[in-house]
């Protein structure tokens, strides 16, 4: 027991000692993106906290072509809202943090209270960044593992279980799969992209952005890019991927991401914005064909939701088509529906809308936190519901039905976005429904979805930029080539998970080879390999906790799942070196 103790002691004397040398903001620049990221809820915003109260002026860094110093986005974040059993809104939402901030940094304890405190905040105020060459070059190398490289030392893998932080927290390659991060014995970082840079916040303070409760979320960041210049679409975008945990006892119910995105492209007065229904997207271009800053041609900045939250089980496998034969707006821009899986379907942009910069009642500015969660449930502050055409605050009519997009012109032929109302003639954008001389914001969600105690949710995003310098005077042609990036996008992220998954190294290209089956199984499960011996097991739930663990002395061994309940599970597969971990449905 001492021993551990002192083990554990070591373990986050390194971690306290190595945070100190990492910074609170770095930038992805392996692209033709320069991307600040910084530990926090806001995204490319250089200054920091309460600029309007100290006097001083935000900058962005979202800058295209990367070095040219001229930027297509202007801050974005994520916006979370749930109501819990007793009524009570919770929710956390930043903007631009013009009075404050919603969100700390570092881990929440796991005791229910998701507490932590100032001096933890400060601990982890910190990014770490890692280039995937410098990866590779050190697990090639003749200091591996003997000599590991700082990026490698200072990584963040555990947190303090003795304040009660989870012990597992970044990910890392175990080599000998022990659970510790041990650098001097070979385990290193798991990464994503070519760049990469990590970050773990908290909302458990007190909302000085938007005035809501707090939720009780701990949320790891990856902010990643790819420097591949032979394909165009990689080399012009930025993802973000968000694991977000529920540390609290409260279920929350109704609950929405959203992510909310101020897109300026250079002049951020004359720019419209879109959403692209069955592209999961929303973007803004320039509303005439010279940009003061930008000249002829001006570039249009997409933000595309890969992959939301999952949506609430109901142990289907969800169909694209529904029972009448027709396609649903979540199967339409949503993942993994009718993939043969049960309840592993993601939400999509399930709305959008789009609101001034001013303080407007009824579309302006939000000013509290229930004005927040009005918009992630695309109504308007006023509480009327978003119509279509216009401004989309006409009163409900036939020609200005009820709609969940703002701006989607050609996008939703099926009406999607009306409860399949038709509107003669539509084609509703930005360019005939408002003057450019507004500066918009930009907000797309996902929902409705419950929020249960230590349940774990995923956000994929990709800042996607396009331009089309060949056509002069027209300022909708870089939006095809946006769309057509998008498209690359989305395919690969469906078709091709291999490379947006977490980048493993040079010690594990000789896998563990096995099969499972049946599956989906109903009572027991057969992993079945060559030469399986001395093997260990275990068996996980959705949510990451251990159902079943054992070992596997045969060629092939039954394991007995009759006690577990129908749902999503994960075998893990150990040897003494390597793992590997394999889906499978329980009946």
């Amino acid at each position: 027991m001492k021993k551990n103790t002192l083990l554990m002691v070591l373990i986050i004397g390194m971690v306290i000692h190595t945070f100190s040398q990492t910074p609170h903001s770095d930038t992805l620049s392996i692209n033709n993106i320069k991307a600040l990221v910084r530990a926090g809820g806001v995204q490319f915003l250089e200054n920091d906290t309460n600029y309007t109260l100290s006097g001083s002026n935000p900058h962005p860094i979202y800058q295209y072509p990367n070095g040219s110093g001229k930027n297509t986005i202007f801050s974005s974040s994520l916006w979370i809202g749930g109501v819990d059993i007793d009524g009570n809104l919770k929710l956390a939402a930043e903007s631009f943090n013009q009075n404050g901030t919603d969100f700390w940094t570092g881990p929440l304890t796991m005791d229910g209270l998701a507490s932590t405190t100032s001096a933890n905040a400060t601990l982890w105020d910190k990014v770490w960044k890692i280039n995937r060459q410098d990866l590779v070059n050190y697990l090639n190398s003749a200091a591996y593992p003997s000599n590991p490289p700082s990026f490698v030392l200072n990584w963040p893998a555990h947190g303090d279980t003795i304040i009660g932080q989870s012990f597992q927290l970044a990910p890392f390659v175990d080599i000998n799969n022990n659970g510790r991060y041990e650098p001097h014995l070979g385990d290193y970082p798991k990464i994503y992209g070519d760049q990469c840079i990590f970050f773990i916040i908290n909302d458990q303070k007190a909302h000085h952005e938007s005035h809501g409760l707090p939720l009780g979320l701990e949320i790891h960041v990856f902010a990643y890019a790819f420097n591949n210049p032979t394909d165009s679409v990689l080399y012009n975008a930025v993802f973000y991927k968000y694991k977000i945990i529920n540390r609290s006892t409260y279920t929350l119910n109704n609950s929405y991401i959203g992510l909310f995105a101020d897109i300026d492209i250079g002049n951020a007065t004359d720019d419209y914005v879109a959403s692209d229904v069955g592209r999961s997207t929303f973007y803004g271009y320039n509303g005439m064909p010279l940009d003061s800053v930008y000249g002829l041609n001006p570039p249009v900045q997409g933000v595309t939701i890969l992959g939301g939250p999952t949506m609430d089980p109901d142990l289907l496998d969800n169909p694209i088509l529904d029972i009448s034969g027709n396609p649903t707006i979540t199967s339409v821009n949503g993942l993994n529906f009718g993939n043969g899986i049960v309840d592993d379907e993601r939400f999509g942009m399930r709305s959008f809308l789009s609101y001034i910069n001013d303080y407007n009642p009824v579309n302006g500015e939000p000013d509290n936190a229930m004005d927040y969660y009005r918009y992630l449930r695309g109504i308007w502050k006023d509480g009327r519901v978003m119509t279509y055409g216009g401004n989309g605050t006409n009163p409900v009519s036939a020609s200005n039905p009820k709609c969940d997009f703002m701006f989607p012109g050609y996008t939703d032929p099926l009406f999607l976005g009306t409860g399949g109302i038709t509107v003669p003639g539509a084609d509703w954008t930005d360019n005939n429904s408002w003057i450019t001389s507004l500066d918009k914001r930009s907000l797309a969600s996902m929902g409705p979805f419950t929020l249960i105690p230590e349940s774990i949710h995923f956000v994929d995003v990709v800042y996607t930029t396009g331009s089309y310098y060949d056509t002069v005077n027209n300022p909708y042609a870089s939006v095809e080539i946006l769309k057509q990036r998008i498209d690359h996008i989305r395919d690969l992220f469906k078709n091709s998970p291999e490379i947006f998954q977490a980048y493993v190294g040079v010690t594990e290209k000789n896998e563990i080879k096995f099969n499972i089956y049946p599956n989906p199984a109903s009572d027991y499960l057969v992993v079945e390999g060559i030469g399986l011996k001395k093997l260990s097991f275990v068996i996980y739930n959705i949510v990451g906790q251990a159902v079943i663990t054992g070992n596997l002395d045969n060629n092939s061994s039954k394991i007995n799942i009759a006690s577990l309940n129908a749902g999503i599970y994960f075998i893990k597969i150990n040897t003494e070196s390597r793992a590997k971990t394999i889906k499978f449905i329980k009946r």
